[in-house]
């Protein structure tokens, strides 16, 4: 039988089960967006993480949005759940998104 060694157990029990993908262009200026995801994040703390990351490092299908605007994915323990494109996302919305993700994942 195999067996996930203690350093593994401990790095995937660790990581929270939700991340919130932000694709965004590092030039862009979205305080608003920022502020919005922060809130939510701290609001789900420890279950969820954000990660920014650049157009060019994710998939095609999302770097195209991503390259116009930005792109936010929910996933769910690595499986996209959620994703939200624009400017102005209405963080409301976004926040049911997340919490009904943070839901399934307990």
């Amino acid at each position: 039988m195999a067996r996930a060694n203690s350093k593994t157990a401990e790095r995937v029990s660790s990581e929270p089960p939700i991340t919130l993908l932000y694709i965004r262009r590092d030039t862009d200026e979205l305080p608003e967006l920022d502020a919005g995801l922060t809130t939510i994040v701290q609001r789900y703390a420890p279950m969820v993480e954000l990660r920014p990351i650049e157009p060019a490092d994710v998939d095609p299908q999302y770097a195209g949005w991503a390259e116009r605007t930005p792109t936010v994915l929910v996933l769910r323990r690595g499986q996209v759940v959620g994703e939200a494109i624009g400017k102005s996302l209405p963080v409301r919305e976004l926040d049911r998104v997340v919490g009904c993700a943070v839901e399934w994942a307990r």
